[in-house]
């Protein structure tokens, strides 16, 4: 248990000072009663040490509000959380329903630019954050010294006559560790091969994103998308009239885990992300440095973020055979301090 607070005690000893583990950490089910969110279901995870954050059962199984230590880590957008019925496909209108969150999926039939493809119009980013779950079940238990805290959920996107495709979602937190562990479950349940695409949106807030801050990634190269770029690396104030610029990391895939930062070096926090280059070669970065849209995201993806139709021209476009599966493990951590920074940052 990474939490100095809990350090010193051990299974036993928790147990001999709480009635219940819920005084501590653990999983509640909420609903929202207001507005566009009237009606979304969601989870809220506490983790025991100073990270909580909240899950929306009805968005994906996306993760929406996070805290460490009362100090926002997830972008929450002017948008806020709405009801997949107010969900608006066509075009770039995914944005009209784009809460932020600490993590917004993309897919899973396409993420980018909206297209035509094979007759078929895709909008920004598909479908698959706007998929009520279904079999949610949160599941507690004691593995050896670690008190476990499990949500478990199941997505379908499908069409008569095409795609049946399905995503199996595990959110996995361990009571005092400052980390999420995400493991998710695609799997092809037509008796036909589909294209096949995603990406993890995991935008990051001020204070996190400031003037004092530095992104940092293990990437091999790192290109610009637009003219107007500057260094991928380097942060600043809000700008008046700013266009968001987006950056292209080549992952090296001889690596078993690489890594995505952002650090405020003022307050000696960060916010990281460790995945499999195998399966997430690409790292895209969404940087938003405007007034009032101020974020910078973190995207790991199996494929280039530029719609399906332009994947498919250039040969980039992902497939999954009957029936095959794939399987994608995220990790989102808080670093808290030069010590824990540091030891990250070794490993990039």
């Amino acid at each position: 248990m990474e939490s100095d607070f809990w350090k010193s005690l051990n299974k036993e000893e928790l147990l001999e000072r709480v009635s219940s583990m819920s005084q501590l950490a653990g999983a509640r089910f909420i609903k929202y009663t207001e507005g566009k969110a009237s009606g979304v279901k969601a989870a809220e995870i506490t983790t025991g040490s100073g990270l909580n954050f909240s899950v929306l059962l009805d968005r994906g199984m996306d993760i929406t509000d996070a805290y460490y230590n009362n100090i926002p880590i997830g972008w929450k957008s002017k948008m806020g959380v709405a009801a997949p019925t107010f969900f608006e496909h066509q075009g770039s209108q995914w944005l009209r329903t784009f809460h932020g969150g600490l993590l917004t999926t993309c897919g899973l039939m396409a993420i980018g630019e909206p297209c035509e493809d094979q007759g078929v119009f895709y909008g920004l980013h598909g479908r698959i954050s706007h998929t009520p779950a279904e079999n949610c079940r949160v599941d507690e238990f004691w593995e050896g010294e670690d008190y476990i805290i499990k949500l478990t959920g199941k997505m379908r996107e499908s069409i008569l006559y095409d795609e049946n495709i399905t995503l199996t979602r595990e959110i996995k937190s361990i009571f005092g560790q400052k980390k999420i562990y995400i493991r998710d479950v695609v799997e092809n349940e037509s008796y036909n091969e589909t294209p096949f695409m995603i990406m993890y949106h995991i935008n990051i807030p001020f204070p996190i994103v400031s003037e004092n801050s530095v992104f940092y990634s293990s990437a091999k190269t790192v290109k610009p998308e637009q003219e107007w770029c500057d260094e991928f690396s380097r942060l600043s104030k809000p700008v008046r009239g700013y266009r968001y610029a987006t950056y292209v990391h080549m992952m090296p895939v001889d690596r078993d885990k690489v890594y995505m930062l952002i650090v405020n070096e003022e307050l000696k926090l960060g916010v990281y992300i460790a995945f499999d280059p195998k399966a997430l070669p690409i790292g895209n970065q969404w940087k938003m440095l405007g007034m009032q849209d101020y974020v910078v995201a973190m995207e790991p993806s199996n494929t280039f973020n530029v719609g399906r139709a332009e994947s498919r021209k250039q040969g980039w476009l992902p497939t999954l055979a009957a029936k095959e599966k794939a399987e994608f493990i995220l990790e989102i951590g808080v670093l808290d301090g030069e010590k824990e920074i540091d030891s990250v940052l070794r490993l990039i």
